[in-house]
């Protein structure tokens, strides 16, 4: 009789959540958030927590979640959580957030009443209940006890203590952070990230440096972030040692069984990359040279998604259709021919052009050869030829 270990059933659930496309992975994440214990559920999805910060699948606005938003730049795994690097373990989020919401009493459980039924998408929600949260935490902060159970949660006295400091400090600035963040994809702009810094320059050195933190988790354009942070007056070796954590973190989770996600990463990864590139903190030696390596596996990452998401998303089923494709399914066709193509030109700017070069041409043998099929047609095959390799090799496919 096989028996598998825990440990192996643990590795195999991991490595089935990391593998899962976008639209499985929200699926996965909805599911975990309706469960009432999720401590088991937030060691599975520790591998793709990345990925989530760049997917955002809409999520219930919890307290507990919305609480420490502004602070999720320096939550770590409490395996790997080191009081020194001025971070919060993860196993302290649910102790604070229950003694905040203890401390709190009626406000609570008012705010509690407006985040019902409704999730992160609904960014009017988060901004009115979020302020509103992080004000009245703030306040409290200062005086709020050791909750019950934090020793259970392996943590000591003292780590109450920093975490207190950590976390009343952003949200006394959580204000200016949120307005920064709202607009983090269009950079954000210089203006928004110094109100941000400027505004927790007089708080303990870890307040600041867990905002940038929190910054660069959403920000387009990382490098311009620090940048702009060094010229708010914030010390270099702090801002660089945060972007070094952010490049310590990144992870070209490019998943092969999604075209629409993966294009939608490889052009974040493209433009965040560019960014590191142009900005004076990419261009130190020691970093830049990290900077390539990261640029390397990424666009390696986004070579194989493409060539894999062709195969698999175009070519086999193509092949195999015993008929021709209805309006539904060609349109879905067309739409992975677009996303693939969408990556390819973000896996581009990343380099390796060459590759992709070679791909795009046997893409069209491959959609050549598929003419023989029994349920190919032509024009679906010349439509699909044009989006991903060009009007002349769409041309061919109907003159032969």
């Amino acid at each position: 009789m096989n028996i598998t270990s825990p440990a192996a059933e643990q590795r195999r659930l991991v490595h089935a959540v990391a593998a899962a496309s976008d639209k499985a992975l929200a699926g996965i994440v909805a599911l975990f958030d309706s469960m009432t214990d999720r401590q088991e559920a937030d060691r599975l999805l520790d591998a793709v927590r990345p990925r989530l910060r760049r997917l955002r699948p809409p999520r219930p606005i919890t307290l507990p979640r919305l609480l420490f938003l502004p602070v999720q730049g320096v939550i770590a795994e409490a395996r790997s959580w080191r009081r020194q690097d001025g971070g919060l373990p993860r196993s302290a989020l649910v102790p604070i957030a229950e003694a905040v919401r203890l401390a709190m009493g009626a406000e609570a459980q008012a705010i509690e009443a407006l985040l019902a039924g409704r999730n992160f998408a609904d960014l009017r929600t988060v901004d009115a209940a979020g302020r509103r949260l992080w004000q009245a935490a703030a306040a409290i902060a200062p005086g709020l006890a050791q909750p019950p159970g934090w020793e259970a949660a392996g943590l000591a006295a003292t780590d109450f203590r920093h975490a207190m400091i950590v976390a009343g400090g952003v949200w006394r600035h959580a204000n200016p952070l949120w307005a920064a963040l709202l607009v983090a994809r269009d950079g954000p702009p210089d203006e928004l990230v110094r109100d941000a810094l400027v505004a927790a320059a007089t708080e303990d050195p870890m307040v600041p440096e867990a905002i940038l933190a929190t910054l660069l988790l959403q920000a387009a354009r990382p490098g311009s972030v620090v940048a702009a942070a060094v010229a708010a007056r914030m010390g270099a070796p702090v801002a660089d040692r945060v972007l070094d954590r952010w490049i310590n973190g990144c992870s070209p989770d490019i998943t092969v069984n999604d075209a629409q996600g993966s294009a939608r990463l490889a052009e974040a990864f493209a433009e965040a990359m560019d960014d590191l590139d142009a900005c004076p903190a990419g261009r130190r030696p020691d970093r830049r040279q990290r900077i390539a390596g990261l640029r390397r596996d990424i666009g390696e990452a986004c070579r194989v998604a493409f060539v894999d998401g062709a195969r698999a998303g175009l070519l086999e089923p193509m092949a195999a259709s015993l008929a021709p494709p209805d309006d539904g399914a060609m349109s879905a066709l067309e739409g992975t021919a677009r996303a693939l193509k969408r990556l390819e030109r973000a896996g581009r700017v990343l380099g390796g052009g060459a590759a992709y070069d070679l791909a795009l041409r046997q893409i069209a043998d491959a959609l050549g050869a598929t003419r023989a099929a029994p349920g190919s047609n032509p024009a679906d095959l010349a439509r699909l030829a044009e989006i991903l390799v060009g009007p002349e090799d769409a041309l061919k496919l109907l003159d032969d």
